[in-house]
């Protein structure tokens, strides 16, 4: 095996690794926008929409970054084919 297929081999361990990482953030940043926006609440003035713009700034960066990641292995796993 050539030194350049090693190290797209190893690109491509990390990139899946970082993926799975990001995946789970993103799930558990689900799970909190759902809590902090109670949409059975009659008075939205009591709606934490601050924190929930907080989280969701964070949930919209990753999910970019996950797009990016999957196109990624998914290049990388066609070379390897």
């Amino acid at each position: 095996m050539n030194i350049e297929r090693i190290q797209l081999k190893g690109q491509l361990a990390e990139a899946k690794s970082k993926y799975k990482k990001l995946d789970v953030e993103a799930s558990g940043l689900i799970i909190l926008v759902r809590s902090l926006l109670n949409p059975f609440e009659e008075d939205t003035t009591k709606q934490e929409t601050e924190k929930a713009l907080v989280s969701l700034t964070r949930l919209n960066n990753i999910v970019q970054e996950l797009r990016t990641l999957k196109k990624k292995i998914s290049d990388l796993e066609a070379y390897f084919e």
